[in-house]
């Protein structure tokens, strides 16, 4: 918890110990001051003039003015800063990024030491709806913040502590392709989330659930009855909080339904789970899109987190174009009393957005915006989509193992980590022979790991190479800036104006699905729960 946590002094101590003041800063570091002054042995005193050092010459002493404004890392280092700016001595010393706090930070730093008597706990319960401003600089490279100033006082186990601060400092940077060069987004992820934990106990749950799998990734000691308890919490709150829409919570909703595609991937990585599973984690992605039926345009604008869920518009038409032959036929030439015969639209609506993927790597090759792509695909499905994958209908297996070999191009994600391979054998198992021909491309990517191999055999090119583009450049990629933005569910453009949807691009938007058909979205997430519990007990 920012703030004082200053000992009182014993009462039978000396009058002289003084005080002792353990300092939290903004930066979370501690610092100790021991403001005791030495006693005075009377037996020992003498008259100035008496003592041996009374012939030395005098010296005044050197004026010292103390830093109370200085940079971050002097203050973690405990050094003197000179303040200097727009980067002090030291930092240009140790060749360090100097950052400066804000004005309202530093001003808060300091009147925690105002007073000892108050308690602790009552700085605690009055802070709880501070709300952290970010500072940009001016070049926007860089934020300084400002975090809140207190520790929810359900969290008093160590492990809730370290699975939160796991989040804070590097498992929010998983969730958007724009962490890191965006700052904006930065804050969103790193502060606004948790800030809207600290409101709604089921977020928390989430944030303690996306850390203890991540660190378990990691091989780190996380327990695993522990990462399952976060898990179970995790779903039971968020499943409560959809039934009861509480606009107080609408704001963490969106948050979760975001975080709640990470947590629900563990199977994926567990070998003895159910075969298939990414039609249950296609539903989880659709419930992305219940969350935005339920709130409205206006509390997703107002929450700030709005650019989190910023994707690539998709012309469907163009994108049709790039779709590949043999899976085009496979649609084409369902015949009139197939199984598959009222559904033939329903295929041919998914073959559109696959072909936005194939677009995608044509055109523009490696980049963050196929890697969106790829990640988001799964929110454009179309609803129909979902049960006949569920009914292991062949046509619908085959499409989605032809989109999960581009999710094995997709490198440094945690939770999409093994989920190609595993699944795409699991579906030659389970399709007939008669198709097996149709997952030829499928069960070459499995044969390899290498990203530019993979390209080349999903667009059927061998002398395929990709364009050059240094670090820099991905991240200065001016697509990051233009072509993000709200887009609904069939590719299209949208926008929030007055609190309500307005269309900006030439296709239609969705109508919205009636609320009442809610139940259909909750299906599956008892069974996830249960079905990712039981996987981590298996594990432990």
């Amino acid at each position: 918890m920012d703030g004082v946590d200053a000992e009182s002094p014993d009462a039978n101590a000396s009058p002289n110990a003084g005080l002792s003041i353990n300092l939290v800063v903004d930066d979370g570091s501690l610092l100790h001051f021991d403001e005791s002054t030495p006693e005075i042995d009377s037996s020992n005193s003498k008259p100035s003039g008496d003592t041996p050092d009374s012939n030395k010459p005098y010296h005044t002493k050197r004026p010292h003015k103390k830093s109370r404004a200085g940079c971050q890392q002097c203050k973690r280092r405990k050094v003197k800063c000179d303040e200097t700016r727009p980067a002090c001595k030291a930092c240009r010393l140790r060749k360090e990024k100097c950052i400066y706090p804000t004005t309202s930070a530093s001003k808060a730093q300091s009147t925690t030491l105002v007073t000892r008597s108050t308690p602790i706990s009552n700085s605690s319960t009055s802070s709880p709806r501070s709300s952290p401003q970010p500072c940009f600089d001016s070049d926007g490279s860089t934020v300084v913040v400002s975090e809140p100033m207190f520790r929810p006082p359900e969290m008093t186990d160590a492990l809730d502590m370290k699975m939160l601060w796991f989040y804070t400092t590097r498992g929010y940077q998983f969730f958007s392709i724009q962490t890191g060069r965006s700052p904006a987004v930065d804050h969103v992820l790193q502060v606004k989330v948790v800030q809207h934990a600290f409101q709604s106990p089921f977020l928390m749950d989430c944030l303690m659930a996306v850390s203890s799998l991540h660190l378990r990734t990691m091989n780190q000691p996380v327990p695993a009855h522990r990462a399952a308890a976060y898990c179970s919490k995790a779903f039971e709150g968020y499943r409560k909080a959809i039934e009861a829409a509480n606009p107080v919570d609408f704001p963490a909703l969106i948050a979760c339904s975001l975080l709640m595609v990470a947590v629900s991937s563990h199977p994926f990585r567990d070998p003895d789970s159910k075969p298939l599973y990414v039609i249950d984690w296609m539903q989880v992605w659709r419930g992305i899109s219940l969350i935005f039926e339920i709130v409205t345009p206006r509390v997703l604008q107002d929450s700030g987190m709005a650019m989190l869920f910023y994707r690539p518009p998709v012309d469907l038409e163009k994108a049709a174009s790039y779709i590949p032959n043999n899976l085009l036929f496979m649609v084409a030439s369902i015949k009139s009393g197939d199984a598959d015969d009222e559904h033939q639209q329903t295929y041919y609506d998914m073959l559109k957005y696959l072909g936005s993927l194939y677009q995608e790597i044509r055109e523009h090759g490696f980049s963050p915006i196929l890697d969106l792509r790829i990640v988001t695909f799964l929110t454009f499905v179309p609803r129909p989509f979902i049960p006949l994958a569920r009914e292991h209908r062949p046509r619908a297996l085959i499409l989605l193992a032809h989109y999960l070999c581009f999710t094995k191009m997709t490198r440094g994600v945690w939770w999409l980590d093994g989920i190609a391979d595993r699944e795409i054998g699991h579906i030659c198992k389970s399709v007939g022979e008669e198709w097996v021909h149709l997952l030829r491309v499928p069960q070459m990517v499995l044969r390899t790991e290498d990203k530019v191999e993979i390209a080349q055999l999903i667009i059927n090119n061998r002398n395929w190479t990709p364009a050059e583009m240094d670090r820099y450049e991905r991240d200065r990629d001016p697509r990051l800036i233009t072509d993000l933005r709200l887009v609904d569910n069939q590719g299209s453009e949208i926008d929030i104006s007055q609190g309500e949807w307005v269309i900006k691009s030439a296709f239609p938007i969705a109508s919205p699905s009636n609320i009442a058909n809610m139940p259909k979205y909750l299906d599956p997430y008892p069974e996830l729960s249960s079905s990712v519990a039981e996987v981590m007990s298996n594990s432990s």
